[in-house]
């Protein structure tokens, strides 16, 4: 596991920002107006998730620390298409958008704004009454999107099974691949739903995610949440590309506004922070989830210190058996 960190004209990238934007969230509102169903399997599910991220961050150098901010706005959809009147077998059709910056002065550290576009395209059917599998198809756009190239475009996918061993737990395997700037990315995870009793629920996707969740009321929930994030970007100058290696344990609360709609603040502490910048040709054997294999030259850029984040997000859920 890598652990330590290391050392034409295009339009405007303020211009770009507010495109994408404006595209963000008028996707999310038309996607709003679709009532998503029960997927299997899963603490809740959410058909749309309005995410913004803030992280005071700080390089120290000889000269004196630079100290600045990153943000990051995601936007999350799964719509699913069923293809059988009881609802067995369906597509799945979504994806992710996200717009991170990073404000503030800091010319140690050379990225100012990067984007990620990643449609989603899956099936899943339901094998027996207990299992279900589904395949998802994940392919993503990943720069600072100045001078836009084909090799932005990096494609993935995942199989997932669910297995509903009873009524209060169901396990889960995935595994998958995806196609990184620094070389191949293995996906291998072990997932669960678990409702303990009437007040706690654990559900995740092991290392990725994990939630540990206990109701203070009907409508108010607070616990622990783990996230993961392994994500690269390509960067117009030189040709390099920019890695944002994150493990993220924090403490949340949520409310749910309405039957649907839960709103959720988080605060963090990044035990893991790479954000690295290296040479397009400097690439690593292998990322199985996370964890790196193989040596790597050192990026280019100093160390991003540690430290905390702090995320409020919005989403459209249905609970099991919540009405």
């Amino acid at each position: 596991m890598k652990i330590n960190n290391h050392k034409s004209t295009p339009a405007s990238p303020k211009s770009k920002s507010s495109a994408l934007l404006i595209f963000s969230i008028t996707l999310a509102v038309m996607l709003l107006t679709i009532s998503p169903r029960l997927s299997f399997g899963q603490g809740y599910v959410e058909g749309v998730n309005i995410s913004y991220e803030h992280m005071p961050m700080k390089i120290e150098t000889p000269a004196g620390d630079q100290k600045f901010t990153g943000n990051n706005l995601k936007i999350a959809t799964s719509i699913p298409l069923f293809l059988t009147p009881n609802k067995s077998k369906y597509l799945i059709v979504g994806g992710n958008l996200e717009a991170f910056n990073f404000s503030g002065t800091h010319p140690d550290f050379e990225v100012k704004r990067v984007y990620s576009i990643s449609p989603t395209l899956g099936y899943s059917t339901m094998v027996s009454k207990t299992f279900n599998l589904t395949a998802l198809l994940t392919p993503t756009m990943n720069s600072d999107y100045k001078n836009v190239k084909g090799s932005d475009i990096k494609f993935g996918a995942i199989v997932r099974g669910s297995w509903k061993a009873s009524d209060n737990i169901t396990w889960k395997a995935i595994l998958g691949y995806r196609r990184q700037f620094y070389g191949p990315q293995y996906v291998v995870l072990v997932g669960m739903d678990w409702k303990v009793n009437e007040k706690w629920q654990i559900f995740g996707d092991v290392p990725h995610s994990l939630t540990a969740s206990y109701a203070v009321s009907p409508k108010v929930n607070t616990g622990f949440n783990l996230f993961v994030q392994n994500s690269t970007y390509r960067l117009n100058n030189q040709d390099r590309y920019f890695e944002y290696n994150t493990v993220n344990p924090g403490l949340f609360i949520e409310r749910y506004i309405s039957s649907k709609w839960a709103i959720r603040a988080t605060a963090a502490y990044t035990l893991i922070r790479n954000m690295e910048i290296y040479n397009k040709d400097d690439k690593a054997k292998a990322f199985v989830d996370f964890a790196e294999l193989g040596d790597r030259k050192d990026p280019i850029n100093p160390e991003v210190s540690p430290g905390l984040a702090f995320k409020i997000g919005l989403s459209y859920r249905i609970v099991p058996g919540k009405k």
